[in-house]
């Protein structure tokens, strides 16, 4: 495969988003050339992480080989879980398992026997094609097919989610605008039952008052 990246299409940002640490600490300030081809005189604070990753994505594709080496070997530092299982399946099928020059689909199998469950689909195929892993072009493709459907079902349940919590958020927000109103209604009846209360004892002192004045002018006839 002349270019691992060609097959990545679509999953270049992945890639990179695993890596962006060591891509603004490190190797946006070592190459300048670079820096300036694609920002020219930009300060690095002021560069979205899409201007970023859309320019790494072109040097990539046009096939940077050093930038390409640098990627994968940041990237394979990053899964090193992904590494050692890789590693171990294929040290069984070759000690030196980096003299292996093809593999045949039964010997595919074998290596890839509980693979996605354990790392997941994207991440195997995504290290068999940064890698190099020579399996057959029928294992590659089965690969693809199985990181496209995971990724599909993980942005549905993201989706699901985020709309879930949506919902959750409108429920809450509902809630606290019955309960403060709750409140302010409950506030208002007490004040109205209080003025209720002073009132009533009010005109209560007044009866009492005109009663007295009367009996008084009753007793003084």
């Amino acid at each position: 495969m002349s270019n691992q990246f060609e097959l990545l299409q679509g999953w270049i940002f992945d890639v990179l988003h695993a890596i962006k640490k060591d891509i603004k600490t490190e190797h946006l300030s070592s190459d300048p050339i670079f820096y300036k081809t694609y920002f020219g005189n930009r300060p690095q604070n002021r560069l979205t992480a899409e201007e970023i990753y859309a320019a790494y994505e072109k040097e990539l594709l046009k096939g940077n080989e050093d930038l390409s080496a640098w990627v994968v070997n940041r990237w394979v530092f990053k899964h090193g879980e992904v590494y050692t299982f890789f590693a171990e399946r294929l040290s069984k099928i070759n000690p030196n398992f980096e003299a292996i020059q093809n593999l045949t689909e039964a010997q595919s199998e074998q290596i890839l026997n509980g693979c996605e469950e354990m790392l997941g689909a994207q991440l195997t195929f995504l290290f068999a094609v940064l890698n190099g892993v020579v399996f057959p072009e029928s294992v590659i493709q089965k690969l693809r097919k199985a990181a496209e459907a995971e990724r599909e079902r993980l942005i549905a349940e993201d989706q699901k989610a985020a709309e879930q919590q949506s919902l959750e958020q409108t429920v809450a927000s509902h809630q606290r605008e019955m309960a403060r109103l709750n409140d302010k209604y409950e506030s208002r009846l007490a004040g109205i039952q209080k003025k209720y209360v002073l009132d009533t004892e009010a005109l209560k002192k007044q009866i009492r008052g005109l009663q007295q004045k009367l009996q008084a002018v009753t007793n003084a006839k």
